[in-house]
């Protein structure tokens, strides 16, 4: 029988079996090997007996006892014993696996991490000597620098090989950017096509997309004549990695716009859309659907032609409808009297934000404080982070509409049982335009819907556009 055998069969022994187990555990969570003790409680006979045996000491039974043991002197004996091993040998043996303490196996991630991202800058032909932005953005990644790093060890801990690929495929995009003609634009899908084959691959949703912009906030700024501020840049996006993708805010998409904008990336700007109706600015009181390249292309100068002080802005077209045709009625005759009206449709797309920051001053439209935006939402959570979030963007302007504790008590009888989740959600809403409100929809755990109080939205509207 071979040394190795031997030893299998000594520490196999039943009473080694409780403090080998606790042994190899507290020698993979410690970072600098065998150190402290096992401590063993209700010691058995067979563990006093083995464990006294090993230790050459001698202990009387004591019932229910509980004893430490030193990992010191047990790897001390160990190595004077015929069989001359150290504690990870033993492991090794016993295990049949390489045993590594919690600072080996970081070690050895790292050194595969490091390794990892200088193969995916070999293949893509990259030079440190040639000051390569690309280049630049990569090495950082390695010594988490870069932004992108999180998502890159995200991709990582699920597999190296994964993580080798998606880097790869980001750096030959940030390079096709690079390569782009002057003042050329480069389509988000048809780059996407031709570097992966796949048109959605650079999407933001998957990590290889979210790679690709990240690259795109430092390689983009050296690669435009913007002058994109890389510190401003990370200010406003330093949090956008923690969050899940798909559920991405609609301020933080247009921040992420922005930066594909910068990089020379056009994204798609026909899908987003907003539905409006303005009979100032189209002559014709009736609704119009405006895509996000449209609301782009609206002027300052046409803000002019706006002569009402307050946006109207709901959640549900229905809602929405029944504004445009109460105002039809009234406004025929003097049309640029008539309200402007917004639906969001759900979340607001980033259309419908636009079109707000350019009518509310925050971009080439009205510079006044003076202009109001009345939302009415549902008195659900959805309907209330969405108000929450016109509030945050638009202090100085917004104003909840029918969206207060008395419009909920009013109607409650008439509502929708929430699930334990959603009546949780309310406590959330901690700064509220209405803190009772969501103490309320806790209390009675029904959530409505704004169709149910459509009529004193009209009526409301219709007093304040004092044209009756």
């Amino acid at each position: 029988m071979s040394l190795e055998d031997e030893a299998r069969r000594y520490f196999g022994q039943a009473g080694f079996e409780r403090f080998l187990r606790r042994l190899m555990a507290q020698y993979k969570a410690s970072s600098s090997g065998a150190r402290g003790y096992v401590t063993l409680s209700n010691l058995s006979d067979d563990e006093r007996q083995t464990l006294n045996q090993f230790y050459r000491t001698y202990s009387p039974p004591v019932p229910n006892e509980t004893k430490r043991f030193s990992i010191r002197r047990f790897e001390k004996y160990l190595q004077e014993s015929r069989f001359a091993l150290t504690v990870p040998d033993l492991l090794m043996l016993l295990s049949g696996d390489d045993v590594r303490t919690k600072l080996e196996q970081r070690n050895e991630t790292d050194a595969q991490w490091r390794s990892m991202i200088a193969g995916a800058i070999a293949a893509a032909g990259l030079s440190d000597k040639t000051g390569d932005p690309v280049c630049i953005w990569a090495r950082g990644l390695e010594a988490e620098s870069s932004p992108g790093s999180r998502t890159l060890r995200y991709v990582f801990v699920r597999s190296s090989e994964e993580a080798e690929r998606c880097l790869r495929v980001c750096l030959k995009a940030l390079l096709a950017v690079q390569e782009r003609g002057r003042g050329e634009w480069l389509r988000l899908p048809i780059l996407s096509a031709r570097v992966t084959g796949d048109a959605h691959a650079l999407d933001w949703k998957n990590s290889l997309g979210r790679m690709f912009w990240w690259g795109l906030t430092v390689v983009g700024d050296q690669s435009n004549e913007n002058g994109f501020d890389m510190e401003v840049g990370e200010r406003e996006t330093s949090h956008i990695e923690k969050v899940d993708a798909f559920a991405v805010s609609v301020t933080n998409a247009i921040v992420i716009r922005e930066v594909y904008r910068r990089g020379g990336i056009a994204d798609d700007d026909l899908s987003s859309q907003v539905m409006l109706y303005a009979p100032s600015l189209f002559s014709q009181c009736e609704e119009r659907i405006l895509t996000l390249r449209q609301v782009e292309q609206l002027s300052a100068s046409q803000s002019a032609l706006f002569s009402h002080p307050t946006v109207y802005m709901v959640e549900n077209p229905a809602v929405f409808a029944e504004l445009i045709d109460a105002d039809r009625k009234l406004g025929e005759a003097d049309s640029r009297r008539s309200p402007i009206i917004i639906c969001g449709n759900g979340q607001p797309s980033v259309a419908v934000i636009k079109l707000l920051d350019w009518l509310l001053g925050r971009g080439e439209g009205f510079a006044s404080e003076d202009r109001e935006l009345y939302y009415a939402g549902d008195l659900d959570a959805a309907g209330l982070s969405i108000a929450q979030g016109l509030r945050s963007r638009y202090p100085e302007h917004f104003r909840a509409w029918c969206m207060s504790a008395s419009t909920y008590l009013s109607y409650v009888d008439q509502g929708i049982g929430m699930g334990a989740e959603e009546r949780g959600r309310m406590m959330q809403f901690v700064d509220i335009w209405d803190s009772q409100l969501p103490v309320l929809m806790n209390e009675h755990g029904v959530k409505l819907h704004q169709e149910l109080w459509v009529d004193e939205l009209v009526r409301d509207m219709e007093r304040r556009c004092e044209r009756r």
